[in-house]
């Protein structure tokens, strides 16, 4: 998605989910800011950049934010529910109008699962 991501993940143990994602969040935003930074000749990387710049007023170390302070975690504890949350994911970027099914989108784990394609998402099989 252009504006956010799901991510289904299954941590061991469950509790070390706050810390995946304050990890995740840190290192993405420090790399996608410093290609941001150094591609400021081209005129949406300074765009995005300068919109990603913190007010004079936020009292904060970063002099940019990429991410919302907080996530909403969703705890799946049953098969079912586990299908309904991948399939919601999946199906997003068709929802969203982006494209007409979801193989179409080359970033779902959709390529993963259902066509055995891993040459642009890698991961572990979690069903």
């Amino acid at each position: 998605m252009p504006e956010h991501f799901h991510l289904l993940i299954r941590p061991q143990p469950a509790a070390a989910t706050v810390g995946f994602m304050q990890e995740l969040k840190k290192r993405s935003a420090q790399e996608i800011i410093a290609v941001l930074a150094r591609s400021q000749d081209r005129s949406r990387c300074r765009t995005l950049l300068a919109r990603l710049r913190l007010p004079p007023t936020v009292h904060s170390d970063p002099y940019h934010r990429l991410w919302q302070r907080r996530y909403v975690p969703f705890n799946v504890f049953t098969e079912k529910k586990y299908m309904e949350k991948l399939d919601y994911m999946h199906n997003n970027p068709v929802m969203k109008g982006l494209v007409s099914s979801p193989d179409q989108w080359p970033w779902s784990s959709f390529r993963f699962y259902y066509l055995n394609d891993a040459s642009v998402l890698s991961m572990d099989r979690l069903a």
